[in-house]
């Protein structure tokens, strides 16, 4: 990946900060050709590609995108590839950030990929100058202006919201939804309602990813002993739970991904 420039920036508009993780440019000088696997995550990146499409396989069926697009929340791995020379935009929204942009409930989405226009008529034509802007800071100022006009603020969680979702991810997974629902006096009905709209899986899929996005990053940094210690301390049942539980995501268990080593694109872009 040495041809392959990858850069990160932080939000600018202090609104934006509540509803973008980052933003991460990928561009090459020449020509390369990249794949590998694109794991599921518990929120959505829009990509504005300015570069040749990209090609996602999922079980066989495959799609390409030239334009700007995003992921719904997908439950499985997909395969991604690029050819050509890269230029390619992405915004990392928070799991609750992306409804306030597009306004149509997220669990629409799920396991798709769509173009953003067919969303937001209009929105590749108002992002399109950004092509010829080399600064990745004016880059980013364009584009916060093109969302600050189309995002509907009135449609932002509350706080109460919010501080559920933090704790949701700082629990990763070792928390019942019934109980968690009983601890902080939400029903259980609202609370799926909240998470299909906003997030676009239910509450226990959005715990089952979180912990498998977790797991999956410390097996990358290597920071372990064994695979026992990996699913003792993210609250696995047992071994076989581990396994079960991430195959179903990779289509291979954890030892085989290691052994493997192929180049895992969300770690590339996100770590």
């Amino acid at each position: 990946m040495k041809d392959i420039e990858l850069k990160k920036f932080s939000p600018i508009n202090p609104v934006l900060k509540k509803l973008i993780k980052y933003y991460w440019m990928i561009k090459s000088n020449k020509e390369v050709f990249i794949h590998g696997k694109l794991i599921p995550v518990n929120n959505i990146d829009l990509l504005i590609n300015l570069s040749t499409s990209i090609q996602y396989t999922n079980r066989s069926i495959k799609e390409s995108f030239e334009n700007s697009h995003f992921n719904g929340i997908y439950n499985n791995y997909r395969h991604i590839e690029q050819t050509g020379v890269l230029d390619v935009v992405g915004i990392s929204f928070f799991p609750t950030g992306f409804y306030p942009l597009i306004k149509v409930p997220l669990s629409e989405f799920a396991n798709n990929t769509v173009l953003i226009d067919d969303i937001i008529h209009g929105f590749e034509r108002k992002v399109e100058r950004i092509a010829a802007i080399e600064s990745g800071h004016q880059r980013i100022s364009l584009i916060e202006d093109t969302l600050l006009d189309i995002i509907d603020f009135k449609l932002l969680p509350d706080r109460y919201y919010d501080s559920l979702i933090n704790e949701f991810l700082l629990h990763g997974g070792s928390v019942n939804v019934a109980d968690f629902c009983k601890a902080h006096t939400v029903n259980q009905r609202t609370l799926e309602r909240f998470f299909n709209k906003y997030v676009g899986t239910t509450p226990k899929g959005f715990l089952k990813t979180t912990k498998f996005q977790k797991t999956m990053n410390r097996l990358i940094m290597g920071d372990f002993d064994s695979m026992t210690q990996v699913g003792y301390e993210y609250d696995y049942y047992d071994q076989t739970h581990f396994i079960n539980s991430f195959k179903s995501f990779m289509g291979r268990t954890p030892v085989k991904q290691l052994k493997e080593n192929d180049l895992i694109i969300d770690s590339l872009r996100k770590g």
